[in-house]
């Protein structure tokens, strides 16, 4: 092992104006050990030393909630602990990934008198460099083979993101009204799409009279409903887009992802809703349009 951490876990509430009108909120925090938190977790200090983030008066704040307090290393913050204490921290660093670890992380110390139960809920660990991580996941087991309803796993985000892992239930529901949703979308699409071509049945009737061939409406036909969907998909990826690209720049300072596979899938269903309120009205319902000339 080349470095180890504790975790435990409170929330603070902050006291401040917004709008000019006092406002008070709370926020999940950490706290941590700082003497080798540089060898488990990477915050990514834009300034200061976490490494001075020890004792019971210092903090650590996120890079924007300390441009909102207007503070930087050396000022101080007041929060209220999770047992109601009110507390003056001095500020030791910033750090950039406020989104996923808070906007406070505070010394363990600092936490542990002011906490129903004191005790880490994770204990992060950096295996040694060389030292296959299966090797040292082994030791650390043999370790803590005494200590009942301890578990040994390799890290996840979860150990340290400070909001709660969804659940697969949550998932589910979340897919389920995705699907519900878009279930209406597609319908609404195929609905009006399918009404748009019955109502051009003089259309379809003239070009057969002036000799079209079953063919080339079947073409034009096609050609439409692929112009439609090209259109429906830029235009659509388009609007999506500059909402999706703001929010993800200004809050992650990333872009926006999507997997390549999932925007097939979105691709497939507006292909086919295109299809199916276009081609087929005009080939089984529409059989007027590509129907034999008598």
């Amino acid at each position: 092992v080349a470095a180890a951490t504790g975790v435990l876990r409170s929330g603070v509430v902050l006291a401040h104006q917004e709008m000019g009108d006092p406002k008070l909120d709370r926020f999940p925090v950490l706290g941590v050990t700082a003497d080798q938190l540089s060898g488990t977790l990477d915050p990514r200090v834009t300034s200061g030393d976490l490494a001075d983030l020890t004792g019971t008066g210092t903090v650590a704040v996120g890079e924007d909630r300390a441009d909102a307090l207007d503070v930087g290393p050396g000022d101080t913050v007041e929060l209220r602990l999770g047992d109601g204490t009110e507390v003056r921290l001095r500020v030791v660093a910033l750090y950039e990934r406020a989104l996923g670890l808070g906007e406070f992380m505070l010394p363990r110390e600092a936490l542990a008198g002011h906490v129903s139960a004191p005790r880490d809920q994770r204990i992060l660990i950096r295996s040694a460099d060389g030292a296959p991580a299966s090797s040292a996941a082994a030791s650390v087991r043999r370790a803590l083979a005494a200590y009942t309803g301890v578990r040994v796993r390799a890290a996840t985000a979860d150990d340290v993101r400070i909001a709660p892992s969804s659940s697969d239930q949550d998932d589910a529901m979340v897919v389920i009204g995705v699907g519900v949703i878009g279930g209406f979308a597609l319908l609404a699409v195929v609905s009006t799409l399918s009404l748009i071509t019955v109502g051009r049945r003089p259309e379809f009737r003239l070009l057969r009279m002036v000799g079209a061939g079953r063919r080339q409406v079947r073409r034009m036909l096609v050609l439409e409903t692929g112009l439609v969907t090209v259109a429906g998909l830029a235009i659509g990826t388009l609007v999506a887009a500059v909402p999706l690209l703001a929010f993800a720049v200004s809050v992650t300072g990333s872009l926006p992802y999507l997997p390549a596979a999932r925007y097939g899938v979105l691709a497939l269903a507006v292909t086919v809703a295109a299809g199916a309120g276009t081609l087929w009205p005009a080939s089984s319902g529409g059989r007027f349009a590509l129907g034999r000339r008598s």
